[in-house]
């Protein structure tokens, strides 16, 4: 059956509103796969959310995606744990060129790190035991819609907020029945997809 209400609403909604909804998702979506590659360590889906020519500044990174995902990839052979969690997503369209966007996304990045040493924001400081840290940041992004290729990252700044380091003691230790996360395609996301989860 048919909702009248929402009916009416559907009419008043022009095709070209419809397609800004369209770009919105497949820019938000481009934006949660690139938190969850990192945070799953697919750095193919990483390379994916980015134009083969972006530029990306990230703190200690400034260069290409191909660069930025080595980067990566080196740095987070010491992380065992890793959660970007987004929030607060703007994206508001050029009303000059319409294949372009500037994107802010508020983002939470929480890691435990095996050893400050290997924390490319700590190393230096003199500390050696495991880290469990927090940023808080911004992606200000230029997303680009290219033919064949579709709305990806141009251009990414990540604008830092602050950042925090807690103490060991302040977590409290699993339940070793429980599920755990895993940093590769063995996490339970990468799972056959069933009917009935139990």
């Amino acid at each position: 059956m048919t909702d009248p209400q929402k009916d009416a609403n559907l009419r008043g909604t022009t095709l070209e509103e419809l397609e800004w909804l369209i770009a919105g998702a497949r820019i938000n979506k481009v934006l949660v796969d690139y938190c969850q590659g990192v945070d799953r360590r697919d750095w193919a889906l990483v390379l994916n959310c980015y134009h083969e020519d972006a530029a990306d500044s990230h703190g200690p990174y400034v260069g290409a995606p191909a660069g930025l995902v080595e980067w990566m990839r080196r740095n987070h052979e010491y992380v065992t744990f890793c959660m970007h969690v987004l929030s607060n997503v703007s994206i508001k369209f050029s009303a000059e060129d319409p294949s372009l966007a500037r994107v802010e996304s508020y983002c939470l990045s929480r890691k435990t790190i095996e050893s400050a040493e290997q924390d490319p924001l700590l190393a230096g400081t003199g500390a050696t035991d495991p880290v469990r840290r927090t940023v808080a940041c911004r992606y200000i992004d230029t997303f680009e819609n290219r033919p064949g290729v579709g709305w990806r990252i141009s251009k990414r700044t990540v604008v830092h907020e602050w950042m925090r380091r807690d103490p060991a003691h302040a977590f409290v230790e699993l339940d070793p029945a429980f599920e755990f996360s895993r940093r590769d395609n063995s996490d339970l996301l990468y799972s056959p997809v069933i009917a009935s989860l139990f």
